[in-house]
């Protein structure tokens, strides 16, 4: 009995080389939810790592973190640690060594740093007057550093990085980059946006009113307009017309009903 071969009809595709649309489509599919769920699984592992961090272990790891100076010979910085001082002595506070310096930068602006450190820049002090505003910018600083964001950030910079690397021989991973960088920015704003929350409650706590907190934002607002909407997913912050509007309205919560009255 003479054996003859049958012909392969249905594998005649990929037996020439052709790719199937569809394989490509699973492919890139999955490849996808891959990214997304390793995007979760190692922000989520960062965050965990951070929040489990002692005060005592993260005050010794960044205690080399000697920036900026106090410069207490100025009056108007002088000022302002006595503001940070009533802010800081809150007994919900994270037990950080608390320290105010001043950062020689251009443009007002206020940073948290890691393990406890938050400074200004000299313009801030010419941008906002009134010690109401003054307050709320440093007590936002605080909201970052009761919510552990700067160790957050660092951990989860640091571990995107390594998996980067560990993938960066998979070919171009521009688009990946890009999708990150965008991932990045959303909870960068988020962080922004929690802060915000939390320094107008310590506001409120330490003087019994949100009066003028907002004196900061609203020169930004002025001076920057409302901002497009679809550039905000390329900003590290909220826009400054939505934060103006949630923290109008959480200030109006905060008084509650009799006093809105």
């Amino acid at each position: 009995m003479k054996f003859v071969p049958r012909r392969l009809v249905y594998t005649r595709d990929n037996s020439k080389g052709k790719p199937i649309l569809k394989d490509w489509v699973k492919g890139l599919l999955s490849l996808g939810v891959f990214f997304v769920f390793a995007y979760f699984a190692l922000g989520w592992t960062a965050d965990v790592v951070a929040n489990n961090i002692s005060e005592e272990t993260e005050a010794k790891l960044f205690q080399w973190l000697d920036v900026g100076d106090a410069l207490s010979h100025q009056a108007e910085f002088a000022h302002l640690q006595e503001i940070f001082n009533r802010l800081k002595d809150a007994p919900d506070l994270r037990p950080l060594p608390y320290r105010l310096v001043m950062l020689e930068m251009e443009g007002p602006n206020a940073f948290a740093l890691p393990g406890g450190t938050i400074g200004v820049t000299p313009a801030l002090l010419d941008e906002v007057k009134s010690e109401i505003g003054l307050a709320f910018v440093l007590a936002h600083e605080l909201g970052h550093q009761q919510h552990r964001h700067a160790l957050k950030r660092l951990g989860r910079t640091l571990i995107y990085r390594i998996a980067m690397g560990w993938i960066s021989g998979a070919g171009d991973l521009s688009l990946l980059n890009y999708s990150l960088s965008l991932a990045t920015l959303k909870h960068s704003r988020d962080q922004e946006s929690e802060a915000d929350q939390f320094g107008l409650a310590l506001v409120y706590q330490t003087y019994g009113t949100t009066e003028g907190a907002f004196e900061f934002f609203e020169d930004m607002h002025a001076l920057h307009g409302d901002g497009n909407k679809l550039g905000a997913m390329f900003q590290t912050h909220p826009l400054s017309e939505q934060r103006l509007a949630d923290l109008e309205q959480s200030a109006t919560e905060l008084r509650g009903p009799i006093e809105r009255l």
